[in-house]
């Protein structure tokens, strides 16, 4: 499925007065859970859950213990992990800089290029339409709502509560509302479970 994207207007940071050129921003399409990832890395990678569960947790322990001894840690394709420290307070010279003033602040990943490319060829975007970005009074009736849900179905082959909600600028609920009646009416069959569920033909099962 597609990644959506947005355009948004820059700061004018520099106050030149003049028009700055727009921007594009991913809209999140929503938050992977450690559980809700760990069932789909064991559904799709064919890994039983618990053990999927246990090396990622042995993986989490071995990082932090080794970038709290200050390794820079390679992580297969994905990149390297490292630390960063920072000063509680303002010293102008070495002389004045005590071990009690250096702290921890933050754990840093720099992917690979290899990981970079990889999400590069599998991502496709499309922008948000904008019905789902624009208040209107007026609802759009449930026959053309259901017409944009075909176009989209042809292009995608299945579709989540909230791709439909952006897609026709419903509320979340009455996107959940609707495709229940689409059930109901043996257009569409649900898949999945939980935050997984997205929808398709019911001929397609």
């Amino acid at each position: 499925m597609s990644a959506y994207y947005d355009l948004y207007e820059t700061p004018d940071v520099q106050n030149t007065g003049e028009k700055q050129p727009l921007h594009a921003r991913i809209v999140p399409s929503g938050t992977y859970s450690q559980k809700e990832f760990i069932e789909r890395v064991s559904r799709y990678q064919h890994f039983p859950q618990n053990m999927v569960d246990g090396v990622l947790g042995a993986v989490i322990d071995e990082l932090g213990s080794l970038l709290a001894r200050g390794y820079i840690v390679e992580l297969g394709e994905l990149g390297h992990l490292s630390v960063s420290l920072k000063c509680t307070q303002k010293v102008m010279t070495k002389k004045e800089i005590r071990s009690e003033s250096i702290c921890f602040d933050n754990v840093h990943l720099r992917t690979s290029k290899n990981f970079k490319l990889k999400v590069r060829r599998e991502m496709r975007l499309e922008r948000v339409p904008k019905s789902g970005r624009t208040v209107s009074k007026t609802e759009i009736p449930i026959e053309q709502r259901f017409q944009m849900l075909q176009e989209f179905l042809k292009k995608n082959g299945g579709i989540t509560r909230i791709e439909y909600s952006r897609l026709t600028g419903v509320a979340r609920l009455k996107a959940v509302d609707d495709l229940n009646t689409f059930i109901q009416e043996g257009k569409l069959r649900k898949r999945g479970a939980g935050r997984n569920v997205f929808y398709v033909w019911k001929q397609e099962e």
